[in-house]
């Protein structure tokens, strides 16, 4: 019966059986590959076996589960068509309910035999911003469905480890320490890490031709089944290993290394104090030279000197005052510098260390007001930190001397984020934007609530790299595409260029039917083979052997037996044209072509009609080829044309030397550096994502991991000689700021 509300037949009384059909291999889930890797250890053989227990018991839960839930969404589908389709997503799991759990035992199981091939110096995986040659996997651009099942894979992936982040360290070590090794690794090499499996499921659902919705279902079940029941094994293997006696002490031996690194780091972090306690000591050192710095801070011998307290307190009254003040421009800094001395001045003698203090930070902020490589609008944001950090640095000498200071961390941290940062021309979207609506409330709390808990700069570093977290996340997916088309294109054009060489050579002297099947249809065929098997490959000697076929049977075709041959290469040839995706219909016409062009050079018993024939056939193939080779001139021409506009934003020059500046600077550009790029006015910031050396191309994404430019070698070196590209200094911001100073008033004293 048909509801006429909504045209959906009802399901309650339809409900299909949820039992599990009858299988071909009935032992597929009761008996998975269990059979262990005889070259590991005991051991790691027994995780395997029990993982394979555990990921059997959750394949059976995910099956069970899946077949609940797309039966409840086609139970209130709004239409026959979607209701349809979970029918058809329930019946299609099923049936591959076999295949599917066997990928999945055989993903965890070929995981163990890569664990012992696998060597040490190979552990770490590469990732799409590595330095890596381009493969044929490469060239399949990304699109929206894919990219939104990459986005939920790498969210569970994430998740999963996070949560037993622990429990898949310590096993790691385990399985580390009984194969021989010593030391850390990368748990990510663990068999039973849920990428691979999370991946290999995926890969199965992509063949069961499901939409994007059920697949994300499935995938969400996938997690809470099958990854979940893994989870809950860390732990017992855990406990099991260390009964065992497989490092029963783990956990006091990972607190001596955490006290060994602490320890490494305070020692750093002592020296680090000593050093710019050293550079502090000789700034006011310098300082007591020329106490005219500042010449409106200049001291009343004859009065007390204001204490510690004091100041703090004039400055707290001072800074309510600033957090109403809108500072744009440098000179607002300086008219709020001019009224702090003035009001010093007022209540009374500055002691010379406190001067010292005061004229430091606001060099420092001189200097914040001066870098190039902050955008005018977070100079503005950043310098309003002015009172609050003079404030810390009057009550605490190690804001000045050590760089774990939670207030100059917190500074460094909002400087490094806003390095990428470009002001929106829109004056809308400039009060949308998410960072700089961040760092502005930042700078608002500390103005609001600091007055003497430095906790506050902690807390709000936290906040601050939780943000940008989430925001990083989001770039590098993006950017993680930019780059792989990138990398698709490039190897499409290296796919293009080779076809195109070895057709050249084919198609000498072929007729122009001849010449555009094989140029215009078979060069997919030949593209296709080159990406996804190579010029080396068996496949590749097949199809090229295709094309020199016909090339040979078109400049032979006066044969008798040339239309038999025609029709038995035009039947291997459509095959691998419909492959391809090639119209049929089009296909079909440009071997109907060929056909006619074969029986019409066939001998005649009319030799006069035959002669009358050729020359007409002649006369028609020399203005077929005519009008082709017009074609190719004006296209010729056309791809001329569009030259000199590429040229005039790269100019071909000569290759500079490797010796050259410039080109040493390109060569020394690594991933993640950021840079300015500045044309024809105007300028954009970027950050290097990927160098691909197989293509000599380098690909720059901005904060948000849209490609901004891609440039070559030379043409990078060129661009860095003309100053129309400049790498932006992502150095600590307030050791930047205090290096500057010190060496400023070196070079006052010479």
């Amino acid at each position: 019966m048909v509801n006429s509300k909504d045209n959906v037949i009802p399901l309650k009384a339809a409900k299909p059986s949820t039992a599990p059909p009858k299988l071909r291999n009935k032992q597929a889930l009761e008996d998975p590959v269990h059979k262990p890797v005889s070259q590991l250890p005991r051991g790691i053989q027994a995780v395997h076996l029990l993982l394979s227990k555990v990921l059997q018991q959750g394949a059976s839960q995910f099956f069970n589960q899946s077949d609940d839930a797309l039966f409840e969404r086609a139970e209130i589908a709004s239409s026959n068509l979607e209701q349809n389709g979970y029918f058809e997503a329930m019946r299609t799991l099923r049936m591959a309910k076999t295949s599917l759990a066997q990928s999945l035992f055989e993903t965890l199981r070929n995981s163990f035999v890569e664990l012992q091939r696998s060597s040490v110096a190979q552990a770490g995986r590469l990732s799409v911003y590595d330095n890596e040659d381009l493969c044929a996997d490469d060239v399949q651009l990304v699109s929206e469905e894919a990219f939104e099942e990459e986005v939920a894979i790498k969210s569970m992936v994430t998740a999963h480890r996070q949560q037993h982040q622990q429990n898949l360290d310590h096993l790691w070590r385990r399985c580390f320490h009984l194969l021989g090794k010593k030391g850390e690794d990368n748990a990510s090499r663990l068999p039973c890490d849920v990428e691979k499996l999370t991946q290999c499921f995926a890969d199965q659902l992509d063949a069961l031709s499901i939409t994007i919705k059920i697949k994300l279902l499935l995938l969400k079940i996938f997690e809470r089944s099958v990854l979940q029941q893994l989870g809950n094994a860390y732990a017992l293997l855990n406990q099991r290993m260390a009964e065992q006696g497989v490092l029963p002490d783990l956990q006091r031996q990972i607190s001596r290394e955490r006290r060994a690194k602490l320890n490494t780091r305070r020692t750093r972090v002592r020296h680090d104090t000593q050093v710019q306690g050293q550079a502090l000591g000789e700034l006011h050192q310098l300082m007591d030279d020329d106490t005219a710095l500042i010449p409106t801070l200049n001291s009343k011998i004859e009065e007390s000197s204001l204490s510690t307290q004091q100041l703090g307190q004039i400055l707290a009254g001072f800074q309510g005052q600033q957090a109403n003040m809108a500072l744009q421009t440098q000179e607002d800094s300086r008219a709020l510098s001019e009224k702090l001395s003035q009001l010093l001045m007022s209540q009374g003698h500055v002691s010379q260390l406190d001067r010292n203090i005061i004229n430091l930070v606001h060099m420092l902020f001189e200097y914040i007001w001066e870098d190039p490589n902050l955008a005018s609008a977070m100079r503005a944001v950043l310098s309003r930190m002015q009172i609050p950090l003079l404030k810390v640095a009057l009550a605490d000498a190690a804001f000045l001397q050590a760089g774990s200071h939670p207030a100059r961390q917190l500074l460094n941290e909002m400087a490094r984020c806003a390095l990428g940062w470009e002001e929106p021309e829109d004056a809308e979207r400039r009060k949308q934007d998410a960072l700089l609506q961040q760092l502005e409330m930042i700078v608002q709390r500390v103005q609001d609530e600091f007055v003497d808990d430095v906790s506050i700069f902690t807390e709000l570093h936290q906040q601050l790299r939780k943000f940008l977290d989430r925001e990083q996340r989001r770039a590098e997916l993006v950017a993680q595409r930019t780059v792989d088309q990138v990398r698709g294109e490039a190897l499409a054009t290296q796919a293009k260029t080779a076809v195109d060489d070895v057709l050249k050579n084919v198609c000498e002297g072929l007729p122009v039917v001849g010449r555009t099947l094989l140029k215009d249809a078979w060069a997919r065929v030949l593209q296709m083979v080159y990406l996804k098997q190579g010029a080396d490959s068996i496949a590749w000697s097949e199809k090229l052997d295709l094309a020199d076929q016909l090339a040979s049977l078109l400049r032979n075709c006066t044969e008798s037996n040339s239309e038999a041959e025609l029709a038995l290469l035009v039947q291997k040839m459509e095959s691998d044209l419909a492959d391809v995706g090639m119209d049929s219909f089009q296909s079909r016409a440009w071997f109907e072509a060929i056909e006619v062009y074969v029986r019409e050079q066939r001998p005649r018993r009319d030799v006069s009609a035959d002669l009358d024939f050729a020359c007409a056939d002649n006369a028609e193939s020399e203005i077929l080829v005519a009008d082709e080779e017009l074609a190719e001139t004006a296209d010729s021409n056309a791809s001329q044309e569009s030259v000199p506009a590429l040229e005039e934003a790269l100019p071909a020059r000569e290759n500079l030397s490797p010796s050259d500046p410039s080109m040493r600077q390109a060569r020394r550009l690594s991933q993640g550096a950021w840079l300015q790029w500045v044309e024809d006015g105007n300028s954009q910031r970027c950050r290097l994502a990927a160098i691909l050396p197989s293509v000599g191309r380098y690909v720059f994404v901005s904060r948000q991991g849209k490609k901004v430019l891609e440039l070559g070698l030379d043409d990078l070196a060129w661009a860095i000689k003309d100053g129309r590209l400049s790498v932006l200094n992502d150095g600590q911001l307030f050791d930047r700021a205090l290096q500057t100073v010190i060496g400023d008033m070196r070079r006052r004293k010479q």
